[in-house]
């Protein structure tokens, strides 16, 4: 073909009055790489912009069936050979992503790796071709456009090759979390906390506690019973209070008495913990026989003895300082002795229930805590029930920040 009126070389020469003169030309200056086919398969339109991708000029495709040369190293179709046959027998292989091609009149979408021999270099080409029909429905000509999306593709083949390492991470975060767990998990007795007979629930902020109840009886049959609040939350909190489970056994099997017992797990723990970390903690023993007992109250809220007619008699206050804080005998502090008359309960919690903080940025606090357990149905036993209660409709589904846990320990009428 000649060219004529200014023509791209290659391009099909026609009267520039004629309208397919006009639609050659528009393409011919389009910015977006554009090629065109022939019913037989031949290129009539090989645009600036798609020299320009692919580094193949005009002059070597024009009126050929050679296209393929600007994007494969051996022969093969192109998306506007599959359109111009309606062959899709082979789409699946040729092209790695792929719309359905059932519906061919209104164009077809793909996606593939091409390897661009003029420009030695591999590139990653978007590709839509749609057919050009006749008056009569007569097939004229099929028209390929193309897009590189090279940089793209190659940002989102590294976001999920981070993300394939990051699920892999996860993955093996999780194994080893379910191994700590069940660690932390089998060194509390599940048997002693049940022949205790004391009720408590942990409500823990993430997968881990900081917060640990520990129970048992002596030889003698005194109850022994612990609420330990690790600095923060999470793993690293549960490890904390790891130290204090086995001593609180050894010296509860021992009848130790409830001082010497806050001694010895205060050396433990100013020993194991690094600086910075300590544990808040509270402890009880119970000699139900003679209706006395022992409180011990270092760094958490303060332990309240409330009636079985849910009446606030009594508070124990928190005047020591937590545990693996210091080794200074002051720091201990002492031990409050009491007596009960009629049955009751000792309530013990962690500062995450009072400092539990609502959407508004509203804390539970101690007036609320009160509410829950001093206006309990006197049908309704259930302080934990009563307290978990106040706290959801406190919380309206927002996630505590801390670990929250409570412990409810009968002090009886009769053993």
């Amino acid at each position: 073909m000649s060219n004529t009126n200014g023509a791209h070389p290659g391009t099909a020469a026609t009267e520039p009055t004629h309208p397919t003169a006009f639609a050659v030309t528009l393409m011919e200056h389009l910015v977006v790489p554009t090629f065109v086919l022939d019913a037989e398969q031949r290129v009539i339109v090989w645009n600036r912009a798609c020299e320009r991708l692919t580094g193949i000029p005009a002059s070597q495709v024009m009126g050929t069936r050679e296209h393929w040369r600007a994007f494969y190293d051996a022969p093969r179709p192109c998306l506007a050979d599959l359109v111009a046959t309606s062959d899709w027998s082979a789409i699946n292989k040729l092209y790695t992503t792929h719309d359905d091609p059932s519906t061919p009149d209104h164009g077809v979408h793909a996606e593939n790796w091409c390897s661009m021999p003029a420009r030695g270099e591999q590139r990653y080409l978007a590709v839509d071709a749609g057919p050009v029909f006749d008056g009569a429905g007569q097939l004229i000509a099929v028209v390929e456009t193309l897009c590189d999306n090279t940089d793209s593709k190659l940002t989102q083949l590294r976001v999920q090759e981070q993300a394939s390492i990051l699920q892999i991470h996860y993955e093996q975060n999780q194994r080893e979390a379910e191994m700590a767990r069940r660690i932390l998990d089998h060194q509390i007795r599940s048997d002693l906390m049940l022949q205790s007979g004391v009720k408590y629930a942990v409500m823990p902020a993430t997968n881990f506690s900081g917060d640990m109840v520990l129970a048992a009886r002596a030889p003698d049959g005194r109850l022994y019973a612990m609420l330990a609040d690790a600095t923060g939350h999470g793993l690293a909190a549960a490890v904390s209070v790891l130290p204090v489970v086995q001593e609180f056994y050894r010296l509860v099997e021992q009848g130790q008495p409830l001082i010497g017992i806050v001694e010895s797990i205060n050396f433990v723990l100013v020993n194991s913990l690094p600086m910075g970390r300590f544990v808040a903690a509270a402890l009880v023993c119970l000699d139900e026989g003679k209706h006395q007992g022992e409180v011990w109250v270092g760094g958490i809220p303060d332990v309240m003895l409330i009636d079985t007619a849910h009446q606030y008699v009594r508070r124990f206050d928190s005047r020591c300082l937590p545990l693996g804080v210091s080794r200074e005998a002051d720091a201990i502090g002492s031990v409050e002795s009491f007596t009960w008359d009629s049955p009751a309960r000792l309530v013990m919690l962690s500062d995450g229930v009072v400092e539990a903080t609502s959407t508004a940025g509203e804390a539970f606090g101690e007036a609320r805590l009160l509410e829950a357990l001093t206006h309990t149905h006197t049908q309704n036993d259930d302080l934990i029930g009563s307290l978990h209660a106040a706290l959801n409709a406190h919380l309206k589904g927002a996630a505590a920040h801390d670990d929250m846990s409570v412990l409810v320990i009968g002090c009886p009428a009769t053993p």
